[in-house]
């Protein structure tokens, strides 16, 4: 028996593996394969080959045992290793050792620009950027790195985190290279990850006269930045025209509903919205009701999604659902079921895990907009209060305060950090010496409504005193009963300006210039919460809408003062 196939074995067999291939019979390729691998067990390509074939059917335990065979036949065949590496990592065995090993490789063939390639998309493939950065910054003081792995990096280095970084090698690419047009798609990401609209807008508009096709592929990217330039009605025009020639793509749908939405056209956006990412959206909930039928006798689930505001928001149209003579359950973040329970009383109120709970039909709170459109149209209900804490829990901080001797203003300067949502995300928040122009306001007594990280902050304060009665706050409703003993909130763009709006409590947002879509354009008022008055900023940090709130809020102070006192002598009037 021999071990050598002769070039006529080889065409042969390589023939028959082609077809086989070509159906998709993967079987069938396999089993020719280790028919031939049983003839000539020294046939490395062979056990390469096999590789391939599991390692794109996903079979990545049988891909590493066949690159296994190969390397040990050929050691010295570094695109095997690699691949057996891979399968390595994605079996997730020994990942630490398997990357260390792509990580000598790399060294090892530093000056070989192919095998460097190589080695990079699989440490990608890993979610391994800090590994990558590094290689492909060493390997830049000793050879030059293509614009291919350049733009390994500068993505990367986005993945890490590192997105000021990361749009700078992509800005670099963009001027420096012939093709550096090919970099406008990944530039114009990095640059709306970062809050640079204007810059994202620029890019696109001048893509758009010069390399229209190329400009096709970012009309979604214009549209995020038109939207948060507070150019919606532009951004409608971009995201229409991308779906006239991908009809299908939900993420830009989503996208288009903000548009709309910004733009106060809530019949057709509350529709599009129903296009959220799977990451927005809860799964486990079954038998979806949009208000397409009805369901009087029915058990309706109500669930909540997306963050604290959002579900608080929503909340508002609970109280329309009593019309349709269904059995409603509301299911809710644990932070909010006292402050529902307390506000709906004939409902039952549930926690998030509604696995065990016998329903009919569901709905997302966020979808009850669409569904409750026949009752009540696509105009925003704007009651308040819709929620209202226990009296027991008023009574409770109202013991906790300090006698009242001023107005007492609570404050929340910093929101969730969320780093999917990239740098400017950070944007919607401050820091405790930023509110300083505010707090420095005399006649006032500032009361602590921040909770997690940034309520750390307070240590490290040496200015006017704030009282901090957080340590009593459990949830929500706790957090509603403290604002119901406040006279006004001045927050950031977070869930307590939604609570505090929703009480109907007068509460002053400080927002990013590219506010969320459901404050419009340029409005300092919102349907959502009569008693809300918006301060927007310009691009950047949120210090100019801070300014703006001091300089309005001594004469807030002063009407107080003057209503205080004609109340004061009403009072003694009457006695």
């Amino acid at each position: 028996m021999t071990n050598i196939l002769t070039a006529k074995e080889i065409k042969k067999i390589g023939n028959k593996l082609k077809k086989a291939a070509e159906n998709n019979n993967y079987t069938k390729t396999i089993e020719e394969i280790k028919i031939n691998l049983r003839k000539h067990p020294d046939w490395a390509d062979g056990y390469a080959l096999l590789g391939d074939i599991y390692k794109n059917i996903t079979e990545y335990e049988d891909g590493y045992l066949a690159y296994s065979q190969a390397v040990e036949l050929e050691p010295t065949n570094i695109t095997w290793k690699i691949q057996k590496l891979f399968c390595k990592l994605e079996i997730g065995r020994e990942i630490n050792t398997a990357l260390n090993e792509l990580l000598i490789l790399f060294i090892q063939n530093a000056a070989n620009e192919d095998i460097c390639l190589k080695i990079a998309t699989v440490m990608v493939a890993a979610k391994s950027p800090k590994i990558i950065i590094a290689a492909i910054k060493w390997r830049a003081q000793n050879y030059h790195n293509s614009e291919i792995l350049t733009g390994i990096l500068a993505q990367q280095l986005l993945e890490a985190g590192l997105i000021s970084e990361g749009c700078e090698v992509y800005f670099q690419l963009f001027k420096s290279s012939r093709q550096g047009i090919v970099y406008a798609p990944s530039l114009s990401q990095a640059l709306i990850r970062i809050g640079a609209f204007q810059a994202c807008a620029d890019i696109i508009e001048a893509t758009q006269l010069q390399f229209p096709d190329i400009a096709l592929s970012m009309l979604n990217e214009y549209g995020i930045a038109l939207i948060a330039l507070n150019r919606s009605r532009e951004a409608q025009s971009a995201f229409r025209e991308y779906l006239r020639l991908r009809p299908d793509v939900r993420t830009v749908q989503y996208n288009l509903s903000h548009a709309l939405l910004k733009d106060g056209q809530y019949e057709e956006g509350w529709k599009l919205a129903e296009f959220a990412p799977a990451e927005f959206k809860q799964e486990d909930a079954k038998n979806p009701w949009k208000g397409d039928f009805p369901i009087k006798g029915k058990t309706l689930l109500i669930y909540g999604e997306q963050g604290l505001g959002d579900m608080l928001q929503f909340l508002r149209y609970i109280p329309y659902l009593k019309g349709l003579g269904a059995n409603i359950i509301l299911s809710i973040p644990e932070n909010l079921r006292r402050i529902s329970q307390s506000s709906f009383h004939t409902i039952k109120i549930i926690g998030e895990d509604f696995s065990n709970t016998d329903y009919d039909f569901s709905c997302s709170l966020l979808s009850l907009p669409l569904a409750l459109a026949p009752q009540i149209g696509y105009e925003i209900p704007s009651f308040t209060p819709y929620l209202t804490p226990s009296q027991n829990d008023i009574d409770k901080f109202s013991l906790i305060l300090k006698e009242k001797t001023k107005i007492r203003v609570g404050l929340v300067w910093s929101g969730e950090n969320r780093p999917r949502h990239g740098l400017n995300y950070r944007n919607r928040s401050a820091s405790l010496n930023m509110f300083s122009k505010i707090i420095n306001i005399e006649n006032i007594d500032f009361i602590n409504l921040q909770l997690g990280n940034p309520q750390k902050e307070l240590l490290e304060w040496h200015g006017k005193e704030i009282f901090d009665p957080m340590n009593n706050v459990a949830d929500m409703e706790d957090t509603a009963a403290l604002i119901f003993n406040l006279d006004l909130i001045i927050s950031v763009d977070t869930s307590v300006a939604h609570l505090a709006g929703a009480l109907g409590k007068p509460v002053w947002m400080i927002t990013r210039s590219d506010c969320c879509w459901r404050w419009l354009e340029d409005r300092e008022d919102t349907a959502w919460y009569p008693t809300m008055r918006i301060f927007r900023s310009q691009p950047g940090s949120l210090q100019h809408a801070i300014e703006l709130v001091a300089v309005s809020l001594p004469d807030f102070v002063n009407t107080w003062q003057q209503n205080s006192l004609s109340k004061g002598m009403s009072h003694e009037l009457r006695h």
